[in-house]
Formats: structure tokens, sequence, C-alpha cells
């Protein structure tokens, strides 16, 4: 039976579609640049959803600082039952009426029943504890503080990463192209070394070395092609992308404005989070000591409630109350004492920790203000060198085709090349990560993504 008409259209629209599904699968990526990268990073990085979860866990800290500045609410509801309803006895010479000489006997009556409920409420508020209350408040904003300074750190260690990450892919891809080039130019140089043999001029010498030479370049473009993957795939991992993701990135530059070493080192040493959280950090600690502190003197608080007993027994089974008081540890074991030393301790560590940080800043400051300006000079040395280069493989090549050069002369000079391509290269994308290193040492790397800078950002 022949299809019909409708059958055959049917047939050809399913063969279409299946062969045009894996076009549009196989659809390229969209180019990421510099920016977006930053921003994929900004909101996906697992590391900054912590470190923002740390800064919340501190704002709720805050809160539970602030409430012994409030009254403290609490009830109490009970159902007591005991074996024995609780008694009173009084001497019967103390009643009203009895005689002088009356004497030995007791009067016994129940003063609660057996089985009751009762329920308390109180109000309890601190009036005055010698600053240990507003201490830990203190602290506790101090270290709320800290917390989104130590959230703009890794936030500003995440963007290097990306940067570094960034131009590292871009680098590697390069390091493809030239190897790719080398492969192309043995290849036309084998081809030169055949022909040469064929036609007697030479020997197979120049040929088995040609082949040689190509292998091993064709081995080092296998590598540099690996090499991509794994550092495009660790830069996926820190965009929160997938690992196996074909990321293509744009070519990119980092400007940076033409600091000297000493206004570098300056702004690093104002803007730098880590170094302005670490001050904090000792303001909070010492606000713990006053806290701690505090435990040595008496507490003034006041309280009042409202308690009530089932009792038939009793005129009235309610009671109103207010307490004036004051709670006192006299004596701790020396426990207070060794809190407060601690207190003071970690005060002096944070101190000295300080001082190493201050010196860190000034030294990544200055490592990466030379390393800008080695890498620029190493562009301007190699982009000349590998003009120089070029000359040389071309001058190479036509001696060999005169028969006025060999084959090792070609080789070496193709080699010198490959080498002066890498190296040009390299210091091209060193110079770019070494720019996003100042800009991170200055604490200045969040301006490549100024709008993402959070509200509350210190």
């Amino acid at each position: 039976m022949k299809p019909t008409r409708w059958q055959r259209l049917l047939l050809a629209l399913i063969i279409w579609n299946l062969a045009m599904a894996p076009i549009e699968a196989a659809e390229a990526p969209r180019p990421l640049d510099l920016r977006e990268a930053l921003r994929l990073a900004w909101k996906a990085n697992p590391a900054l959803q912590v470190s923002r979860l740390q800064s919340l866990i501190s704002g709720e800290e805050v809160v539970r600082a602030r409430s012994g500045f409030l009254p403290t609410v609490k009830s109490e509801v009970g159902h007591t039952i005991y074996d024995n309803e609780t008694q009173a006895k009084i001497p019967t010479g103390a009643l009203p009426g009895a005689g002088a000489g009356a004497s030995g006997g007791y009067i016994t009556f129940p003063s609660t029943n057996r089985n009751f409920w009762s329920s308390k409420i109180t109000v309890d508020q601190t009036i005055f504890d010698f600053w240990g209350t507003p201490a830990r408040y203190q602290a506790a904003i101090l270290g709320k503080k800290a917390s989104l300074l130590d959230t703009a750190k890794t936030r500003d260690d995440i963007f290097l990463s990306v940067s570094q990450g960034y131009f590292q892919t871009l680098r590697a891809q390069k390091l493809v192209v030239v190897a790719e080039q080398e492969v192309m130019q043995l290849k036309d140089h084998l081809k030169i070394a055949q022909d040469q043999y064929e036609f007697g001029v030479v020997t197979y010498n120049d040929v088995l070395q040609a082949e040689v030479s190509l292998a091993d370049a064709e081995q080092r473009l296998i590598v540099a092609k690996t090499d991509v993957v794994n550092i495009r795939s660790a830069l996926n991992k820190v965009l929160a992308l997938p690992v196996s993701a074909p990321t293509v990135l744009k070519e990119e530059d980092v400007v940076i404005q033409p600091w000297g070493l000493e206004q570098a080192t300056g702004a690093g040493l104002k803007q730098r989070s880590d170094l302005k959280a670490s001050g904090d950090r000792i303001l909070q600690q010492e606000k713990v000591v006053t806290q701690t502190r505090a435990a040595y003197c008496p507490r003034f608080f006041g309280q009042a409630g409202f308690n009530y007993q089932q009792n038939e027994f009793l005129l009235h089974d309610t009671q109103w109350f207010a307490i004036f008081g004051m709670q006192w540890t006299l004596f701790s074991g020396l426990d207070t004492r060794a809190q407060v030393a601690q207190a003071k301790l970690r005060v002096n560590q944070l101190q000295e920790q300080l001082k190493d940080l201050d010196k860190q800043v000034r030294l990544d400051v200055q490592n990466a203000y030379l390393q800008v300006r080695d890498t620029a000079e190493r562009i301007r040395v190699t982009q000349k060198a590998v003009t120089q280069g070029e000359e040389n493989l071309r001058l190479n090549e036509e001696r060999y085709k005169e028969q006025v050069g060999t084959a090792t002369e070609v080789v070496d000079a193709q080699t010198l090349l490959t080498r002066t391509r890498v190296n040009y290269w390299t210091a091209t994308y060193d110079h770019q990560m070494a720019k996003a290193q100042l800009l991170w040492a200055m604490g200045a790397i969040n301006e490549l993504l100024p709008q993402e800078k959070p509200r509350n950002a210190p």
C-alpha cells in the first residue's frame, strides 16, 4: 500500500524536525564579558552565600543583645497533688481565751487543698547591671558590622578569583592558537622537506626531523586544549555554572588609574575590608571585656507579678506583688576573673593580628604594583620579539628552499617563534591579572561591578 500525500508530508516534517534538533541543541552559548562573569559570581557563588548567611546570623545576635533592655515576662501553670493536704498547728495556749495553765496541746487545720491548680505571671526588668547589657549590645552591633565587612572581603576574594580565572582561560585559548599555528607551520615545513627529499636535494634526515618536530608540536597542542577545558571548568565552578559548560569569554581590558606606589598603599590601608573588620573586632572585644567585668558587680532589678493558687482555706486565692531587688554573685570559684583575663588577652591578640595585617596590606599592594610594571614591560619586549621571530622564520624558510640553510635552522626558528608568542600572550594576560590583583590589594576590585555593591555594604 502506497503512502498518501498527507502521510508523506507528515513523514517529511518529522525527518526535518529530527534533523534540526541537534542544530538547535548545539547553538553556541552567549559570550560573557568580565562584568557579566562577576555578576554571576556575586549572585550565586556558594562562598558568598555562606558569608551572607553569617551576616544574617550576626544581625540576629544584635536582636538578642537588645532584648536585655526589655523586660522578661514569664508564665507558670501547675497542678499539684499531695498525699496529704498541708496542715498548720497552733499550740492551744496561744489561742485567744486560753488560760495561763493551758499547755501541751495543739490544734491542727489544713492550709491548702490536697489537689489544686496554681499559676504565676512575673515581669522582670533589669534596672542596672553596671553596663553589662549596654556593652553586650554595642559588641553585637560591632560584630554585625565586622561580619558585613567579612562579606565584602569574601566578595573581593571571589572577584579576584573570577578575574584570574577569566584571563587564565583567555590565555589558555590563545596558547591553543599558538600551538595550532606551530603545527600548521611545521606541516608546511614537512611538505617542503618531503619535496626536497623527492628531488634528491636533501637527505631523509630532514624529513625525519620535521616529522619528529611536528609530532612534538601536536602533543603540545593536545595538552593546550586539555588545559583550556580544565581552566574553564575551574572558572565555571566559581561562577556557579555547570562545570562542563562551554563558556565563551570576550576579550577584556582591566582599566586602572595611574597610581603611584605610595598612593596605592594609602588607598589599600583605607579601603581594605579585612583591615577595617579587624579594627571593628578589636572594639567589639573591648566591649566584651566591659560586659565580662560587670559580673563582679550586683544586678539591680525590679519584678512584679500575679499569683493564683486554688485554695478553699484562704481568704484570697489571688495576689499581686512587686519586688525591688539585687542579685550579686559574691564568689564564682575565680571563673569571672578568668573570663575577664581571657577577654583582655583576646584584645591583645586581635591588636597583634591588626599590626600583622597592616604589613600584609602594604606587601600585597607593593607586590601587585611591581607586577603591573613588570608585565607591562614584558609586553613591550615580547611584542617586538614576536615580529622579529616571524621575520627570522621567514628568512630561514627561504634559505632552506634556496638550499643555503638547514632544516635544523628552520626548526630552531619555529621553536623560537613559538616561545616568543607564548611569552607575549602570557605577558599580556598576566598584565590583566596583575591589574586585577592591584585593585584587590587596594580594596577596590568591587569597582569592576559597582552597580552590584549592596546597600548596606561598608
